[in-house]
Formats: C-alpha cells, sequence, structure tokens
C-alpha cells in the first residue's frame, strides 16, 4: 500500500513544532522521555492511525519516536517531517 501525504495529513489530529519550544519542562506529561531533537509532534487518535502514518514517514525516508501523551490520552509521535499544516 502507498501512503500519501494527504492520508498522512488525514491521519494525524494536531501537529505543533516540538525542538526547541520548552517541552523538556513538560516531560512528565509523556510515558517515555521523548527524542527533543525532532522538529515536530503529532498526535493521532488511535493505533491504527499511529501505524499508517508512521509507515508513511518510513515510506518517505524520514524517522520517528513514537511515545503517549498522557495528559490528552493519545498517542504521539515525533519526527523532523513537516507537515503541511504545521505551524513552524
Amino acid at each position: 500500500m502507498k501512503l500519501t501525504a494527504k492520508d498522512f495529513e488525514l491521519l494525524t489530529e494536531n501537529q505543533m513544532q516540538f525542538k526547541g519550544i520548552d517541552w523538556e519542562s513538560q516531560i512528565d506529561r509523556f510515558d517515555e522521555t521523548p527524542n527533543f531533537e525532532h522538529d515536530f509532534i503529532y498526535w493521532v487518535e488511535n493505533t491504527a492511525a499511529l501505524v499508517l502514518a508512521t509507515k508513511y514517514l518510513e515510506q518517505e525516508g524520514f524517522e520517528y519516536q513514537i511515545n503517549y501523551d498522557l495528559r490528552f490520552d493519545q498517542p504521539i509521535f515525533t519526527t523532523p517531517f513537516a507537515g503541511s499544516w504545521v505551524s513552524a
């Protein structure tokens, strides 16, 4: 299955700049220590969306780290990849 950039955008619920925005001060909201060197953070609704979104990143050659946002009770991932609606 080949995923498109549009598919990726539809799979993610929220996207924000991550690197350099002092997320380190909120480390307790994650189930594991995230990669603070990644530029962006993305939230997804469920595990299925997480798997498909990260498959798109693999397909396009981007690294990522999967994590969990305990505050919003949602899967997240960080990556250098900038989606089309990221406010950077």
